[in-house]
């Protein structure tokens, strides 16, 4: 779920919404954005950042860059001439935008689903040498017309955040105070993650899911490690994209362990990944760091799915040990394999959990969050007159 669910739900409400985005792909080759209209979508920004590697170019590319994308901006302001902007994951992004934004007089709805108003000032290759400079500051400011400053959020319009968890992290460590701030969960399209009609009840058979990016932080070793303290059926599915240096990692684990042959690693679309949700015993969500919220184990609670997580972040804003999900302390696989064999063991403990997760899911659509958000652009407006 990301801003494209959020936009075509407020399109279909009747508004009208032009993307401007970067260039960049994170599913290169796959259906996303094959249907996209250029006139409303325009991949035009260029970011400082590359396969997941942050950039770092000459000072004349910067330049290059961001007049780049100012031009890219103000073509858009022009022919679109928009109420109101919805900033989203801004990290490696010219963060000048939004100023340029408050210049022209548009407010700005800050989404926040990370961290990007921590790391964003850090990437940001064009303001980053300029943040303790003042003086060269202006001067580079007064000679190319563009913003040298991080942009005030703080006087732009509201900030949405997708736990309360996120909201307290970035009040102490960004350069903001979020005066006019809210929670807005995030949430799942339940049109594609939804318990299938003619769903029963099968025999437990040991077959585990982690679904989600590859990545050291996911906590995925761990699942692994407690792969090789289970049955000797028990199998493991690995679903998602990533950084492929963890993902040999994680694969020379499980031959250290004994369960390469137990481990199987691959890709697919979120419809696919539905009917795996539903063809898995149990979906393991592992984080070893503090994740904004946490979409995974609502989708497997929607379809019907018991999870079993180590909750951190946003993620302890939803989650209930032994109501809608099994808890084990992150890092620790005995504690995680320990929870697996009592969830294999005790039929009415699977029942109770895919019971309370499928009430929990149920209050985290995307369509609420279509209509929280929409309320708060459209507030912005209003807030920006006054």
């Amino acid at each position: 779920m990301g801003c494209r669910d959020v936009v075509e739900r407020w399109r279909t409400a009747g508004h009208e919404v032009m993307v401007l985005t970067s260039t960049v792909r994170l599913a290169a080759g796959t259906a996303a954005g094959d249907d996209e209209d250029p006139r409303w979508v325009r991949r035009h920004l260029r970011l400082y950042w590359d396969d997941h590697v942050i950039l770092s170019p000459s000072l004349a590319t910067r330049l290059r860059m961001e007049r780049h994308n100012r031009r890219c901006l103000d073509a858009a302001l022009a022919d679109f001439a928009p109420h109101v902007a919805s900033a989203w994951a801004m990290g490696a992004m010219s963060m000048g935008l939004l100023s340029r934004l408050g210049d022209r007089g548009v407010p700005v709805v800050s989404v926040v689903a990370d961290e990007w108003p921590v790391y964003g000032p850090h990437v940001d290759a064009w303001l980053r040498p300029l943040a303790a400079r003042p003086g060269l500051a202006r001067i580079v400011g007064g000679a190319t017309g563009l913003a040298t400053r991080l942009p005030p959020l703080d006087d732009l319009g509201p900030t949405c955040f997708a736990s309360e968890a996120m909201r307290t992290k970035l009040l102490a460590r960004s350069p903001w105070s979020f005066p006019r701030s809210a929670v807005v969960p995030w949430g799942i399209d339940d049109s594609v993650f939804r318990m299938p009609t003619a769903a029963s009840e099968h025999p437990w058979r040991w077959r585990l899911l982690h679904a989600g990016r590859v990545d050291e932080r996911k906590g995925i070793a761990t699942v692994i490690e407690a792969l090789a303290l289970c049955p000797h059926e028990a199998t493991l599915e690995v679903l998602g994209r990533g950084d492929a240096g963890h993902r040999s990692a994680l694969r020379a684990l499980a031959a250290e362990l004994g369960v390469a042959d137990r481990v199987t690693f691959g890709e697919t679309d979120r419809e696919e990944l539905a009917v795996r949700y539903g063809n898995a015993d149990a979906v393991v969500f592992a984080p070893l760091w503090d994740e904004p919220f946490g979409l995974v184990p609502l989708e497997a609670m929607a379809c019907g799915t018991p999870v079993v997580a180590s909750p951190t972040g946003g993620a302890t804003e939803f989650m209930t040990d032994g109501t809608n999900c099994l808890t084990f302390c992150p890092g620790d696989a005995h504690d995680l394999a320990g929870a697996l064999v009592r969830l294999s063991q005790d039929p009415a403990l699977r029942a109770r959990v895919v019971g309370g997760g499928l009430e929990t899911s149920a209050r985290y659509t995307v369509d609420r969050l279509a209509d929280d958000l929409e309320g708060w652009h459209e507030a912005a407006t209003e807030w920006r007159r006054t």
